[in-house]
């Protein structure tokens, strides 16, 4: 995740997926996607042959973004909601690797 700093907006990239949020739409995504039940979905699609079960409905009519278990809890991760999940970032310094630069 990123932010432009002149035209204040959110860029989060996750798999193949593009999102650009102003800090108002960042905010209420994070809210949905921190609300989804898990477990009624995947209920609900039990009998469904696909791999993703668990729906994320866009802006558009026509377009619903669709991920599994796993991808939704990574999505919460990047989106800092899980928080016992939370990813160190670490800086180039604490690197402990020779660099070499051809």
């Amino acid at each position: 995740m990123s932010l432009c700093k002149g035209c204040k907006v959110y860029a989060v990239t996750f798999k193949n997926i593009f999102f650009q949020f102003t800090s108002d739409q960042l905010k209420k995504f994070k809210s949905y996607v921190a609300q989804i039940d898990v477990n009624y979905w995947l209920d609900y699609n039990s009998c469904s042959t696909q791999k993703r079960k668990i729906p994320i409905p866009t802006s558009h009519e026509n377009l619903i973004l669709i991920f599994d278990m796993h991808e939704i809890k990574e999505l919460q991760t990047l989106l800092e909601i899980d928080q016992k999940n939370l990813i160190k970032i670490i800086s180039p310094s604490e690197i402990d690797v020779p660099l070499i630069l051809n």
